[in-house]
């Protein structure tokens, strides 16, 4: 069996389940609930030199990226790894005909495209939200780099959580740990600790500069999550292994 039937057939098994509709919903939740309080308080947030774009954008991403991210990137991790644990599939799945690496590989790349449309709807939603409540200049490239860098940071928790999901059956596990490491964030990332702390990363990405991000360069984040990322990957692909077991 090919990748191309791998991965087909674990798309498969998500497309019955319609959670990957979470990776849409949660995104768009944020830019109307940001919205909104944006327009309600505006004259509070524009008070002396504010820039509206600023803090629309701060209404949008704060709850995001620290607890609404990373908690859909837990639930789309127990969800890869639930129809297996759930029936008992594992020793099954390692019986087909098929490379161990390509299973775990087609997992991990359907589990990063649902991020990577989450960061497309986060971004689109943006937009449309700061035209209909007329923010001015809207810094569409600006914005298109710090979600793809966004993106980049997420690759680490990701790993992780699949991780997780693979090692314990029970999906409060997984998912209280991301909980747990999430709340933690909303005190780490204000603190100069953010910057190593990977559950702060998507939040320092899409933070506009005036929130007191702006000291993190782009290469850093980068570096730090792509190299957190390939070293997770391959400690979860042994672990995947012993399944088998």
């Amino acid at each position: 069996m090919n990748f191309f039937n791998v991965l087909k057939m674990e798309f498969l098994k998500l497309k019955r389940s319609y959670v990957w509709l979470f990776m849409i919903a949660a995104p768009l939740l944020m830019v109307i609930f940001g919205a909104y309080n944006f327009v309600r308080y505006q004259d509070v947030f524009l008070k002396g030199n504010a820039v509206p774009w600023e803090k629309l954008l701060g209404q949008i991403v704060t709850f995001y990226g620290l607890l609404l991210l990373p908690l859909s990137i837990a639930v789309m991790a127990v969800w890869l790894s639930r129809i297996e644990h759930s029936e008992n599939n594992w020793k099954y799945l390692f019986t087909l005909p098929m490379d161990l690496k390509l299973i775990y590989a087609a997992k991990s790349i359907i589990h990063i495209l649902l991020v990577g449309l989450s960061m497309l709807i986060l971004y689109l939603g943006t937009i449309i939200a700061a035209t209909i409540v007329n923010v001015g200049v809207i810094p569409y490239q600006s914005l298109a780099v710090s979600t793809l860098i966004c993106w980049v940071t997420c690759l680490p928790i990701l790993a992780l959580q699949m991780i997780l999901s693979i090692r314990f059956p029970n999906i409060g596990i997984p998912v209280g740990i991301s909980l747990a490491a999430s709340i933690a964030s909303v005190v780490i990332t204000n603190t100069s600790y953010g910057q190593y702390y990977f559950w702060s990363l998507p939040s320092i990405t899409l933070l506009p500069s005036s929130e007191g991000t702006g000291n993190v360069s782009a290469l850093y984040l980068l570096s730090v999550s792509l190299v957190a990322f390939v070293c997770l990957l391959a400690i979860g692909y042994q672990l995947f292994r012993r399944q088998e077991a």
